[in-house]
């Protein structure tokens, strides 16, 4: 019983979190208000987040989660185009939530700060699937040899990171169209000599 009324706190404190980061920004808000909105004491804030980012880095575990379920349901013999659209399509839809958005460049910042390229692939959910996944594209020859699959992989996250960021900052045109604009010119790069080039439809 108790540990239900521990995860209900949790739960109301963290869309609490979220609705006054969306209303107040993630640095302006202030503790006091979450706490407030969620109908608890600020010290039970603090007991279930020690910090604001601990907030956004369980967002962004739960747009990964969303992000990856659509990514798992392709086979395991995907092409590197299916596995790329899908990718896209999914972080779009995720992450052009009009709230989820207000904090994107908060959650990049975050994420930057608390991880680093060196980090156990295994232990970032996203970077070990894609590293799977462009391991067996590679092996099927669908990559260049020329980079390890896994760094390549890498690569291709962090130039995502990018685009998210700038998109955040300055959303000039659709995420979707970002993401396919920077995948094709990535990709482009990446595909093994003599091969056609690589493309993207809507």
């Amino acid at each position: 019983m108790r540990d239900k009324q521990k995860e209900e706190t949790r739960r109301r404190l963290y869309h609490a979190a979220l609705e006054i980061f969306a209303r107040d920004g993630v640095q302006a808000c202030r503790i006091e208000d979450i706490a407030q909105k969620a109908d608890v004491s600020r010290a039970a804030f603090y007991f279930h987040f020690p910090s604001k980012d601990d907030v956004l880095l369980e967002l962004l575990s739960n747009c990964e989660t969303e992000i990856l379920a659509e990514v798992d349901k392709l086979p395991q013999d995907a092409s590197l185009k299916q596995i790329l659209e899908t990718f896209i399509t999914s972080t779009s839809r995720v992450w052009s939530d009009p709230n989820r958005c207000k904090m994107l460049i908060d959650v990049f910042a975050v994420q930057v700060r608390r991880t680093s390229i060196l980090d156990d692939r295994e232990a970032e959910v996203v970077r070990a699937s894609m590293s799977r996944r462009f391991s067996a594209c590679s092996a099927r020859g669908e990559l260049s040899p020329v980079i390890p699959p896994e760094m390549l992989s890498d690569f291709y996250l962090l130039n995502c990171f990018a685009v998210m960021a700038a998109w955040g900052a300055q959303p000039v045109m659709p995420l979707e169209d970002m993401f396919r604009g920077m995948t094709l010119l990535f990709m482009n790069g990446a595909r093994p000599p003599n091969a056609q080039p690589f493309s993207l439809e809507k």
